[in-house]
């Protein structure tokens, strides 16, 4: 029983045919990041426990920590100095360089200076510089 019912765009891009297939595509991208997430997690989580537990109550006195303290101080930590989007859109995500691709050849796009120039030049430079590094590499 196939799972997930793939086409080919024309483009080598692989994307489900039916809805169907798009909910099974979208749910096992889905839990697929569940089980990762914990996995990086419990790695991580106990990588901190360890290095707590071997450093820091020999230097500061201080208490050793359980695992879940250890995640919790990996959450506190994310919370207080990072952030936990990455720009990862999950199922709608794109590839680098498609968002400046023109979808009609007679509507510019919508955005900053980066995609106006894209729109005028981008394009045209781009492959140049690709022809340069292909006759530079022979």
């Amino acid at each position: 029983m196939r799972l997930f019912n793939h086409c080919n765009d024309g483009e080598g891009n692989c994307r489900p045919k039916t809805r169907c297939g798009k909910i099974l595509h979208c749910g096992a991208h889905a839990v697929l990041a569940v089980v990762v997430v914990a996995a990086v997690a419990t790695i991580f989580g106990w990588v901190v426990m360890t290095a707590w537990n071997a450093v820091i109550p020999a230097v500061f006195n201080l208490p050793q920590l359980a695992f879940w303290q250890a995640v919790g101080l990996l959450v506190l930590g994310r919370v207080l100095v990072g952030r936990f989007h990455h720009g990862h859109g999950g199922c709608k995500s794109r590839r680098f360089g498609r968002h400046f691709h023109r979808p009609e050849a007679d509507t510019p796009p919508e955005g900053g200076a980066f995609a106006q120039w894209w729109w005028e030049e981008g394009e045209t430079a781009f492959r140049s510089f690709q022809a340069r590094k292909a006759s530079e590499s022979k």
